[in-house]
């Protein structure tokens, strides 16, 4: 009966604290204050985003970065993209893109501009870093790349080849370049490939 009498006192005493607990902080608990996400919490969020790639980048050579299987698997997948990387490296200077410096200016505030061939580029961009993705906007034209970080002093920018080809279109005063219809040729014996810049600082 003691025994009995004392679990009876000990369950009342915990359901007393209990209450007082709650009435003392469940209040500061409510899960719809907690969870809140604020205006002010994203522009936060995309300025701590931005921080990372912000500020003036130089072209360092072309990237490229090959997704396809079969002969381009395994070894055959660096042999290609080496091989890519020379041709490229040729065509790039052969179209001017070594001489524009920086080549990519990211701002904080989600701005950003591209200089090719003499030509400055307006526009806005949102970078995912959990995915690698970053989406401009030029001219009201919306594209997707893959952007990667490689160190804090190095960003590999790559696009879909027929991205790349209306994006160099777009920068040139002379769509129908010679140079760029070689590009397009060399890029069209590859499939699955993504080629673009590396930008340092």
């Amino acid at each position: 009966m003691r025994r009995f009498l004392f679990i009876l006192c000990a369950v009342a005493l915990f359901a007393s604290c209990g209450t007082a607990r709650h009435g003392l902080g469940g209040a500061d608990l409510n899960p719809d204050e907690v969870f809140t996400v604020t205006d002010a919490d994203i522009a936060n969020e995309t300025l701590l985003i931005n921080n990372m790639i912000k500020g003036e980048w130089k072209y360092g050579g072309p990237a490229v970065d090959v997704s396809g299987k079969n002969l381009l698997a395994g070894v055959g997948k660096s042999i290609a993209k080496s091989k890519i990387k020379k041709k490229l490296k040729k065509a790039f200077k052969k179209v001017g893109l070594d001489k524009a410096t920086p080549q990519f200016t990211f701002n904080n505030d989600g701005s950003c501009v591209m200089r090719l061939m003499g030509v400055n580029i307006n526009g806005n961009y949102n970078y995912n870093p959990d995915l690698n993705q970053i989406s401009f906007k030029w001219h009201g034209i919306p594209v997707n790349a893959q952007l990667k970080r490689d160190g804090k002093k190095k960003l590999h920018l790559t696009f879909e080849a027929d991205k790349f080809l209306k994006l160099l279109s777009l920068a040139s005063k002379f769509s129908d370049s010679s140079s760029i219809k070689a590009i397009g040729k060399l890029l069209d014996n590859y499939e699955d490939i993504m080629v673009g810049f590396e930008l340092k600082k």
